[in-house]
């Protein structure tokens, strides 16, 4: 079984090769070739487990993949709704307290242009840029390499973007404490809830910032390997 310590344009053409020219008795499973030596040896369960170590890069794509398939779009768009039902509220507020709703509408308007942005430039566009590294399916017609270059640009929106939302949670949290002129609206119950849905989506991208990282620092190892053999 090749591991890591090949460069993987190498890995990825002996892994083409063996399609047309298979080794007798050698058999392939996604970006692993491999003996088997009895037919239920849990041998693919095993390379499975083992992906993190000799298919980093199909293994942080997997995992960043899922964080954003289930928790990030999803969280971005169920907090889009809830700052646009937040919107219509206090546009109707307005209209008895305009001055007093001119910043809160500038930084509900200002977050969820950010938002939206945020969710099509860097979420969407990240998923599709996934899914030629993950793969991993023995019946794949050739193994995918990717090599996302630009890992720490990625993390930089994203620290903004976590940066913003901090900010936008403060402000709406002071409002909920009474710190405000527009106590009415912000003392709805619906105001703990999307403050506590930006604190959420944070998190979130936090998460998916350390993975990022982990990422890259893999890479770099995996660099080190190549060079010194």
């Amino acid at each position: 079984m090749f591991t890591g310590f090949f460069s993987s344009s190498l890995q990825r053409r002996f892994c083409e090769g063996f399609l047309f020219y298979p080794i007798r008795r050698l058999r392939q499973y996604g970006g692993y070739i491999f003996k088997q030596y009895k037919s239920k040896s849990g041998i693919k369960t095993l390379l499975e487990n083992q992906r993190q170590i000799f298919d980093y890069n199909g293994y942080y794509a997997s995992e960043l993949a899922r964080q954003l398939k289930d928790t990030a779009l999803p969280q971005a768009a169920k907090l889009s709704r809830k700052l646009e039902a937040l919107y219509v509220a206090s546009r109707q507020e307005m209209q008895h307290n305009a001055v007093g709703f001119m910043e809160f509408n500038e930084v509900i308007i200002s977050y969820y242009r950010e938002l939206s942005t945020y969710q099509v430039v860097v979420l969407e566009s990240l998923e599709k840029e996934m899914k030629p590294a993950i793969r991993i399916k023995a019946d794949d017609a050739a193994l995918q390499s990717f090599r996302p270059d630009y890992h720490g640009n990625v993390r930089d929106v994203m620290k903004a973007f976590i940066k913003e939302s901090n900010r936008t949670a403060g402000y709406l949290q002071k409002c909920i404490d009474g710190d405000s002129n527009i106590y009415d609206i912000c003392a709805d119950r619906k105001m703990q809830d999307l403050v506590n849905s930006i604190k959420e989506m944070t998190l979130i991208q936090r998460g998916m910032v350390t993975l990022l990282q982990h990422w890259e620092d893999q890479q770099r190892l995996n660099g080190l390997q190549v060079y010194y053999n």
